[in-house]
């Protein structure tokens, strides 16, 4: 029989908040402001969740095919500078929003990932997303992106190799406190 698991501390907050706005919901407008604010939050998640579905099934494939091992000769803290490059890259290649890469990123740190590269993994996804750049450059030109690319280019492994130096330390509380 599976032990049950209490709610985390973030679920506790953020049913807290969900609280709270209801609260100022109906003192706004009483019980129509909140059933129409539960029905838009209702309508996101029908949206979102075919996504979602499809997020953590990449984070359950990725699981059983990039082995603990496989991932700490690559991405652990042995790696050093390679493996915070290799996950720099791998998040600027990484296709999808936040659904997609933080449950890989996620699954990578449980893998044995050290905390430089999976710094250095979202940053790239959010700085250097190269899915992002042919609408950036339609937007807002080839020389700002330029520009924006090149003042962000050594942020992603510089901040890997900051978080390793000053947190690599508490990886194990790190990868304790990851959702299972």
């Amino acid at each position: 029989m599976q032990k049950s698991r209490r709610p985390d501390n973030t679920t506790l907050i953020l049913l807290g908040v969900v609280a709270v706005l209801m609260l100022l919901a109906w003192r706004e407008g009483g019980l129509s402001l909140v059933v129409e604010g539960l029905r838009q939050g209702g309508a996101t998640l029908v949206g979102v969740f075919p996504l979602l579905v499809a997020a953590f099934l990449v984070a359950g494939l990725t699981q059983v095919l990039l082995t603990p091992d496989l991932v700490q000769r690559w991405l652990g803290s042995a790696g050093g500078w390679r493996g915070i490059a290799l996950a720099s890259v791998g998040g600027a290649l990484m296709p999808g929003g936040p659904y997609v890469y933080y449950p890989i990123a996620a699954v990578l740190l449980r893998n044995r990932a050290s905390l430089g590269a999976m710094v250095a993994f979202v940053t790239a996804k959010n700085l250097w997303s190269v899915s992002r750049l042919p609408m950036e450059v339609a937007l807002l030109g080839p020389y700002l992106t330029l520009v924006r690319f090149a003042a962000t280019l050594l942020v992603p492994p510089l901040l890997g190799f900051v978080a390793e130096l000053l947190f690599g330390r508490r990886i194990e509380a790190i990868r304790e406190a990851i959702i299972a």
